[in-house]
């Protein structure tokens, strides 16, 4: 069901910095997404994904979690994310060209439009790193009737 869904269609990056191939599964607390490592991926590196790119691959793990919620449960539009803070992060490995991974984030808290999440980015069984990210989205657009109201 959810390998149906375009995943340009979650996020708000494009090629080339989309750093997930597909939302794999979706819950309101829970997601996982995955990404096949290849040679021309901007943050691959030596035949590695680089740092930067597997906390990327996080932050858009996140990103498609929240662009699946807005679409499919608010019937509304995806909105922008940004990293606000990359805690305890612990890369035993960087996965390398050809290999497959999948990361969960699981949700911690939510306040407003700020989610704090700890992630788990596993290559099959072999965990290779963990983190906590705390993703800020852009507020909701308000709509003219609700300014409008405001005004009066």
């Amino acid at each position: 069901m959810f390998k149906d869904i375009n995943i340009l269609d979650l996020l708000p990056q494009r090629p080339p910095f989309v750093m997930v191939d597909h939302l794999e599964d979706y819950s309101e607390t829970q997601s996982t997404c995955s990404l096949t490592i290849r040679p021309d991926n901007v943050f691959c590196e030596d035949g590695r994904l680089a740092a930067a790119g597997l906390i990327e691959h996080i932050a858009q793990t996140c990103a498609a979690r929240l662009g699946y919620y807005n679409i499919y449960v608010l019937k509304a539009d995806v909105r922008l994310g940004f990293i606000g803070e990359v805690k305890n992060l612990n890369i035993l490995r960087l996965p390398r060209q050809g290999e497959l991974i999948e990361t969960t984030v699981t949700v911690i808290q939510e306040i407003f439009n700020v989610t704090l999440v700890s992630a788990e980015v596993r290559t099959g069984t072999e965990v290779i790193a963990t983190t906590i990210l705390k993703i800020a989205q852009e507020a909701a657009p308000t709509s003219p009737a609700t300014e409008e109201e405001g005004k009066n």
